[in-house]
């Protein structure tokens, strides 16, 4: 009685496999188990027999004609496996129900109905007249006997009595009866979210490891600091070899990142740009780790790729997840797997199910909304040490509904904010709105460092071209970060134009060898190579022109920063390009320039006070100065804006949850994503400009990813081309120095 192929598995071992990761499970989780059943009210024997029962029963509808022709290739035999493993589930279930409010609802029906896909009110609709198909009922009775003695072995009790169903009506009929309960659920039934989201979760560990035969697989990492330890000397080793410098034989930890190794239970970590935040966080992560997974959550999917690589070169790629919307195109160039082993990754990764997690917070917010994989994400964020980075790059809106996250997760999950720029007032916002209590830890130690000189212009960005080209002669560094892709594109344009008269320009410009620009609107794979060439910068002079794509969490260093003005915190983040390693006999030169419009930001005030306010620090303020200057932009009067979004981010959710009825799963498009989780006055499309047509349309749609481009919807609309199916195209000239432009290619004249 086949249960999967390749190699095969019968029925009943497919069973005790899921059954032998069950107890791994159940031990791993044993204090998750304590919380919730209190949380519910409910025993904790009752909580774990009934993903007991879950795992136990979540196949038997394979012990069927329709699915054993099926699974041998014996004609197109159309079945519902999972459909048809209800009537077992039901009969050992229905007059026990988990949840004593509603002794109607089965929840672990519903668990074994969608333990291959989203749970939805239509569920199985197609089946409704269907009767059940022809069961091999003496062998699943003999595999009742089988769960009987697992179930005796575990609990040490015999299993309630098991009435064997009698099958004579649609299994449909089962499904459809449940959905009928869910009108009786109230906001006051939301701990149903959590007991739903635990046996989902549980469902999967033990199937998906089961089926893989991993029974060694770890749940989290417990050494946490020896790994770092080690990749932080070799960073360091490598960094002083780079230099001529002889390497350092061991790590000597900042008292910042001490003081941070010692805390207990939620804490912010406040430190200046370049200061070792990580390692602060990761080891703040070894004082309160206990059976815990990580979850690093980031803003941007490049922020959250170059974490991902530094976390894999301490804990190895075994152990480090990757995911965004775009992180199944990069993995499946890098894992070397065949098409069912990737798949299984990847539905762990996006399980939030490895040890560690590196994530955009986006990912993590959708369960919010219960988009697919909602249940495994919202059973991660109950038992897993959180890491927010840059949290000060997130809208009032998203910051609501990073806030409305926190006041879901469990009490045995630990929160860590780090940032460089985090103003009191949302420090204050997060602890009051979600009721918990953060320690607050401070890198005091570059406090009076000064590593810039800060020229406030009166003149505009573009003219600081003579400026730049001066300093690249002289053998600089130079960045250049202009607010609007339009404004990067033109000042690039104007410097390789004029790159000729300079002696030090060896390459050619039409490379990336002395001069790049980067901005949104490249293609991802062009986005990618900008990305590795900052963070490898060629010996001699180089120019970077770019957006605010640079503020974070690229390790980058220059020599000469070139900004628009931009609110403080943005511009802090922008200072801390420059500089960073930190010199002490170095001090840098930063030129800040007017602007006439607040674009990308929503207020020209904001902008204007934040050049009074640097203007008033002095020309060359230490660190302490800047960081403080963030508070007095960001004081109570800013509270009403972050009032605003916690509002709105509240009733979304709750609107949301409500309308799927705490248990169903709604689908999210890559359309709506930016609508859930960003509040934005700029919405965007994404696309495929017409040039790559020919070489797209050869590719499978994973390859595709790497010729995606978001552009502003205003641009698609106005530009875009015929569709070919799901691609959309857009009919503007594609330059692979310059990203979009305004132009139209030659092939759509």
């Amino acid at each position: 009685m086949l249960a999967k192929v390749n190699p095969q598995k019968s029925l009943q071992e497919h069973i005790s496999d899921c059954l032998c990761i069950f107890k791994r499970f159940i031990a791993h989780r044993k204090m998750d188990c304590i919380e919730l059943s209190k949380k519910a009210q409910i025993s904790e024997e009752r909580l774990i027999e009934g993903l007991f029962y879950c795992v136990a029963y979540h196949d038997h509808g394979k012990a069927t004609l329709p699915f054993q022709m099926k699974i041998r290739g014996n004609g197109n035999s159309n079945c519902s496996h999972s459909l048809d493993s209800l009537p077992f589930i039901e009969s050992q279930v229905k007059n026990n129900s988990l949840y004593k409010e509603l002794p109607e609802l089965q929840l672990e029906t519903l668990v074994v109905a969608s333990h291959h896909s989203r749970l939805h009110p239509d569920k199985f609709s197609n089946w409704r007249t269907k009767m059940p198909p022809q069961y091999y009922n003496e062998y699943l009775i003999d595999v009742e006997d089988f769960i009987c003695e697992s179930y005796f072995d575990f609990f040490n009790r015999e299993k309630t009595a098991f009435t064997f169903p009698k099958l004579n009506k649609p299994n449909y009929y089962i499904i459809n009866k449940q959905f009928s309960v869910f009108k009786d659920i109230y906001p006051e039934d939301a701990v149903l979210r959590d007991i739903f989201s635990f046996l989902k979760a549980g469902m999967h560990y033990c199937d998906w490891w089961g089926s893989g035969g991993n029974f060694s697989k770890k749940f989290n990492v417990d050494n946490i600091y020896d790994p770092l330890k080690q990749s932080t000397l070799n960073r360091i080793q490598k960094k002083d070899s780079e230099k001529g410098f002889l390497p350092r034989k061991r790590i000597v930890w900042h008292d910042f990142q001490k003081k941070s190794s010692n805390l207990k239970g939620d804490s912010f970590l406040i430190a200046p740009t370049g200061s070792g935040k990580t390692e602060a966080s990761l080891l703040w992560a070894q004082n309160n780790i206990e059976n815990h997974r990580l979850l690093y959550l980031l803003p941007t999917m490049t922020t959250t790729n170059k974490m991902r690589e530094r976390m894999t070169d301490i804990f190895g790629n075994d152990n480090v997840a990757l995911v965004h919307g775009t992180s199944r195109f990069l993995l499946h160039e890098e894992l070397d797997d065949d098409y069912i082993n990737f798949n299984y990754k990847m539905k762990e990764m996006s399980s939030f199910f490895y040890p560690i997690n590196v994530s955009t917070v986006d990912q993590m917010l959708f369960s919010l909304f219960h988009s697919s994989q909602w249940e495994t994400r919202n059973d991660a964020l109950q038992n897993s040490l959180t890491i927010l980075d840059e949290i000060h790059a997130y809208d009032p809106y998203t910051l609501g509904l990073i806030i409305e996250a926190m006041k879901r997760a469990g009490q045995r999950s630990k929160i860590c904010v780090i940032s460089a720029t985090l103003p009191d007032i949302i420090k204050e916002t997060i602890e009051h709105e979600t009721g918990r209590q953060f320690s607050h830890v401070e890198d005091k130690q570059y406090n009076n460092r000064v590593k810039l000189t800060i020229n406030i212009e009166d003149e505009k960005i573009e003219d600081c071209i003579e400026q730049v080209l001066s300093s690249f002669n002289n053998g600089k560094k130079i960045l250049i970060i202009a607010n609007t892709v339009a404004k990067s594109i033109e000042i690039y344009s104007k410097i390789v134009e004029m790159l000729d008269e300079s002696p030090l320009f060896v390459g050619e410009k039409e490379t990336l060898d002395q001069v790049l620009l980067f901005h949104s609107q490249f293609i991802f794979n062009h986005r990618r190579i900008r990305e590795d060439r900052l963070e490898k910068l060629p010996e001699g002079p180089f120019i970077a022109v770019t957006t605010q794509v640079v503020e974070v969490s690229l390790d980058i260093d220059f020599d000469e920063l070139h900004t628009e003005a931009a609110p403080i915190d943005s511009l802090i983040q922008r200072f801390g390009r420059v500089n960073r390693n930190r010199l002490k006999s170095v001090i840098c030169p930063a030129y800040v320039y007017q602007v006439d419009s607040p674009r990308p930001y929503n207020d020209i005030n904001i902008i204007r006070f934040s050049l009074t306010l640097l203007e008033s620090a002095g020309k060359e303020p230490s660190e302490f100065v800047l960081r403080n200057l963030v508070n007095q932009l960001y004081d109570d009067g800013y509270y009403t804006k972050i009032e605003t979004g916690l509002q709105k981010a509240e009733s979304k959710v709750y609107d949301v949850i409500s309308q799927r009825r705490y248990l169903y799963t709604g689908k999210l498009f890559d359309d709506d994503i930016a609508a859930y989780t960003r509040e934005s006055d700029y919405p965007t499309e994404t696309c495929i400009p017409i040039e790559f047509q020919n070489e797209v349309e050869e590719l499978d749609p994973l390859d595709r990813i790497g010729y995606h481009l978001r552009i502003p919807k205003w641009m698609y609309e106005k530009n875009k081309y015929e569709t070919n199916g799901e691609i959309r195209y857009i009919s503007l000239h594609y330059d692979s120095l310059r990203g979009i432009t305004s132009n139209v290619p030659f092939l759509c004249i």
